[in-house]
């Protein structure tokens, strides 16, 4: 077993049996929660990562992926009248788009009563229509550096950050989490340009290290979309990584608190990746950003369908779904602790 691997597994142990938390966050204020693929559990990191962050600060979040399930998760049937996209048009795609309109967030609590009570959660809805925006975004991109007018590519490239500006002054709010899409193109690449840190949740399988593994390339090669484009806005700056969430880790081994021999082989080989790209990350020790999330079964999939925290399910009570009784069992009390430990890692 690896060093890292070592130290990855003890600090598991202490959160599962002491519910260990940092002390101290990393002080970024804009996180992103992003990967390359999909099926990794991202929007459901994104809505209990949120509920968790809405204890501690205000939070501002936002939904940037075009298949809308973290904003379904907050606003459940709840069909906003304004969203990003009504946003973003006039600032990808000039005035005669009209202006973005001034009271773009929804108040969470409202459509979801278990964010109440916390410091105060707004979100600003996804649309379907960021399907077609990547075309629309690397159109103007490329009129702008054709144009070699690299003032208008960084504004085109902060257009996201621009909005979440306004509306972080707005609302009042400290933190920002945005929940982005499988795909790198489009509403991803804004939001890695504005945000300070990326969490990134990686499925124990072989995909997803091939997806962490692009991941941390396209952030890093300089002849890779992103660096290319930051270099044509003038030399923007690279979203460090906070964290690296391993999900869907399975715990069928016989010693408490520890993952089988399959995922800690994963685990471990992300922590390699993870040493060899080791200038992204915001700790000094890249090991020291993982966090295992187990395999959550029924309580993932009532949380998720249900829209309930993970933190709010109460042990041995029943829920339908998709037409199943499903209950909440004791390891509930497990996926609640390392939720936690995450969120004090903010």
């Amino acid at each position: 077993m690896s060093t890292g691997l070592n130290k990855v597994m003890e600090i598991h142990q202490q959160v599962i049996s002491n519910g260990f938390t940092k002390e101290k966050g990393q002080g970024f204020n804009y996180y992103a929660v992003s990967n390359l693929r999909g099926g990794v559990g991202k929007s459901s990191i994104a809505f209990n990562l949120a509920y968790e962050m809405s204890r501690i600060w205000p939070l501002l979040t936002a939904d940037v992926c075009p298949q809308r399930n973290f904003t379904e998760m907050l606003l459940g049937d709840e069909r906003p009248k304004v969203d990003i996209y009504d946003a973003l048009k006039p600032v990808i795609l000039g005035a005669a788009f009209g202006d973005s309109p001034k009271d773009l967030s929804y108040n969470i609590s409202q459509h979801c009563d278990h964010f109440k009570g916390g410091k105060g959660a707004f979100t600003i809805p996804g649309n379907q229509e960021l399907f077609a925006f990547p075309s629309l975004l690397y159109q103007q991109l490329n009129t702008a550096y054709s144009q070699q007018n690299k003032t208008a590519v960084s504004r085109l490239l902060h257009g996201l950050k621009t909005i979440i500006d306004d509306e972080v002054k707005s609302r009042q709010v400290q933190k920002v989490l945005v929940d982005t899409s499988p795909f790198y193109a489009g509403g991803t690449h804004l939001a890695w340009c504005a945000v300070d840190a990326l969490i990134v949740p990686v499925r124990v399988d072989e995909h997803s290290l091939e997806s962490l593994e692009l991941l941390f390339k396209q952030l890093a090669v300089p002849t890779r979309d992103f660096q290319v484009w930051n270099e044509r806005a003038g030399g923007l700056g690279v979203p460090k990584i906070a964290a690296i969430v391993m999900t869907m880790v399975g715990s069928k081994s016989q010693k408490a608190a520890t993952p089988d021999s399959a995922s800690k082989m994963y685990i471990e080989r992300a922590v390699t990746l993870a040493e060899q790209h080791a200038t992204l990350f915001a700790h000094n020790d890249p090991s020291d950003a993982f966090v295992i999330t187990d395999d959550f079964h029924s309580a993932g999939r009532i949380s998720g369908a249900q829209r309930i925290p993970i933190s709010e399910l109460r042990v041995g009570k029943f829920h339908t779904v998709e037409g199943r009784r499903l209950q909440v069992n004791s390891s509930a009390e497990r996926y609640k602790k390392q939720l936690k430990y995450l969120a004090s890692m903010i």
